[in-house]
């Protein structure tokens, strides 16, 4: 194990926010290459109180992160936050409200202090990011911005195939989309008849057969009891597509079919005969077949 301890700082006598009250600062951090880093510990450290209020969005990822087009907070007209704490290319997050002038601060990250102590983060990129997304009041400007950050990583070498693909992965992870949905909004009553009971989702009845006498005597070489009709092909086939279809989510399982009518099919029963006058065969002594 090569541990590798990094110690950085961002420091800023002000910043500007933009019109939408938004300022972005990232910092790049180069390391070793062609090693395979794993984040052990992560820690953040505010070394001074900026002259007002401001809240800050902090991003540890392999390549810049890149401000989407959802909301911070609504409420305060806070707009452009970063990925979400859960997106692959985020290592690691803070959300803080810095007071300014007061011995206090409200923070939240992920993973969670008791995670982030022992963190099993795995990335191939010569460099690491530190981005920080500053809020405030529109085109106002704040000063005496500082912080630290401390990065525990355990690199060790690997391959340059596995180099090579993990960075291609990483780069394409950074790629963050402008906007997410990814939930589902569900109804209680759909939630109750998709999921349980489970008749209600649909299905093949397996206690319906098909009769003992035409599968006997379609299936048997010999029909060994002479009183049994012989089915068609075409009702055995129309069998066969039976067995094969459900019926809708909302009724009771379907044809009376069974499942283990869409095995053991020869071509010749599901599409139809191959030949219409089959040569009959005619075999040798030995085994060997006789060709006419």
């Amino acid at each position: 194990m090569a541990i590798t301890i990094v110690k950085e700082t961002i420091e800023l006598p002000e910043i500007t926010f933009d019109a939408n009250g938004n300022a972005f600062v990232n910092k790049k951090i180069n390391l070793m290459g062609q090693k395979r880093h794993q984040i052990l510990q992560v820690d953040m450290f505010c070394d001074a109180f900026p002259s007002s209020q401001v809240n800050v969005e902090t991003v540890i990822s392999a390549y810049p992160s890149i401000p989407t087009n959802m909301d911070y907070d609504p409420g305060n007209n806070f707009t452009n936050r970063y990925p979400a704490a859960g997106d692959e290319s985020v290592f690691f997050k803070e959300r803080r409200l810095e007071l300014a002038n007061q011995l206090s601060t409200l923070a939240t990250q992920y993973p969670s202090k008791e995670i982030a102590a022992n963190n099993t983060s795995l990335f191939y990129t010569d460099h690491v990011y530190v981005n920080m997304h500053f809020m405030g009041a529109a085109s106002a400007t704040i000063n005496n911005i500082a912080y630290s950050f401390l990065l525990v990583l355990d690199d060790k070498n690997v391959s340059v195939l596995e180099h090579s693909m993990g960075i291609l992965q990483e780069s394409h992870d950074a790629m963050c989309a402008l906007i997410m949905s990814n939930g589902h909004m569900r109804s209680q009553a759909a939630l109750r008849g998709n999921v349980f009971p489970m008749w209600r989702y649909g299905g093949i009845r397996p206690e319906h057969t098909v009769t003992p006498i035409a599968a006997n005597s379609f299936f048997l070489d010999i029909d060994t009891r002479d009183a049994e009709e012989m089915v068609t092909t075409a009702a055995v086939r129309q069998t066969v597509a039976d067995a094969r279809t459900m019926s809708a989510f909302d009724q009771a399982f379907g044809d009376r079919r069974p499942g283990w009518m869409r095995m053991n099919l020869n071509q010749g029963i599901v599409a139809g005969a191959v030949r219409a006058d089959p040569i009959p065969l005619k075999y040798a002594d030995n085994g060997n077949t006789r060709m006419f």
